[in-house]
């Protein structure tokens, strides 16, 4: 590699960077991050952990499954996606609890070939509680 070619790399990085932050998907972001999730365990969820579609399987795990008063919200996110993996964000907002805020679950799916599924592989969840010193913070702590 020459080096005019070298001193272009961290400028091709920065600018990379910029562009995804400019884009709105910032790459610190710790909804990405799983290290900034509380685990779940997969061997207690009672529902199905395999089916056609991840985000159907994320609704039917994790989602609302009544009607919630209020300004409540309920989105899905494909943060990453590759031919045999997905990795999504499930969030809910103005949750009718006086400490939780919102919840936001972060999956991750790999389609088994030998049987032309989706599986999910790993869970993680945070919250957002009303009575932090930041509301808008994401934590895997107990609300207050």
């Amino acid at each position: 590699m020459t080096m005019e070619r070298k001193s272009k790399l961290p400028l091709l990085g920065l600018g990379l960077s910029l562009s995804l932050i400019l884009m709105g998907c910032n790459p610190f972001d710790d909804a990405l991050r799983k290290e900034s999730y509380q685990s779940l365990n997969l061997a207690e969820v009672k529902d199905e952990l395999i089916g056609d579609d991840p985000e159907a399987i994320t609704l039917d795990l994790f989602g609302s499954q009544e009607t919630v008063e209020g300004e409540f919200t309920e989105e899905i996110k494909i943060i990453d996606k590759q031919a045999f993996e997905k990795i999504l964000i499930l969030t809910q907002m103005n949750l009718p609890d006086d400490s939780v805020r919102g919840m936001r679950y972060r999956l991750e799916f790999q389609f088994d070939q030998s049987i032309g599924k989706w599986r999910l592989i790993e869970a993680g969840r945070q919250q957002s509680c009303y009575r932090s010193d930041n509301p808008k913070d994401w934590t895997i702590e107990p609300c207050p």
